[in-house]
């Protein structure tokens, strides 16, 4: 299976950077592709309107939204997502590979979250829980389970 993470915003801690790319190096070795794609985070102003955060979140959705194809099995992670465990997080893989999805696409927005349209896009929404982790740790998180479905 091909995995590919498009996130909004960079790994700038080094410790962070090494745990992704181990996690990465397992992924490969059971004979899975994974790719991650960074997209810059749009500049927050310090008194942000409804209007400019419905700007931002376009801007970098769009980014992003440019990366996915038709036959991409498409996971958004989200607050208002589905909690589901690792071996539910493993039957959606093994549903998408049997469905004919050859890669499945999971998406992390920046600090306002992501775009409604790549919500409506995805296949399926995911919480990895109700409580709010910085975007690093996420990403880490996402390699891990991503390894543990594989």
């Amino acid at each position: 299976m091909q995995y590919l993470i498009l996130c909004v915003g960079k790994i700038k801690d080094s410790y962070y950077r090494k745990q992704i790319e181990t996690c990465c190096k397992q992924i490969t070795k059971k004979q899975n592709q994974i790719n991650i794609m960074e997209f810059p985070d749009e500049k927050i102003p310090n008194h942000l309107s409804e209007k400019e955060k419905c700007t931002i979140l376009e801007k970098e959705g769009k980014k992003i939204a440019d990366q996915i194809n038709g036959r991409d099995y498409v996971i958004a992670l989200c607050i208002e997502g589905k909690e589901i465990t690792t071996k539910q997080h493993k039957q959606l893989i093994e549903n998408a590979r049997y469905d004919g999805y050859n890669r499945v696409v999971y998406l992390i927005g920046g600090s306002l979250g992501l775009d409604e349209r790549l919500k409506e896009r995805a296949n399926k929404k995911i919480s990895f829980s109700k409580m709010t982790f910085p975007h690093q740790l996420m990403r880490v998180v996402l390699c891990e389970e991503i390894d543990a479905v594989s």
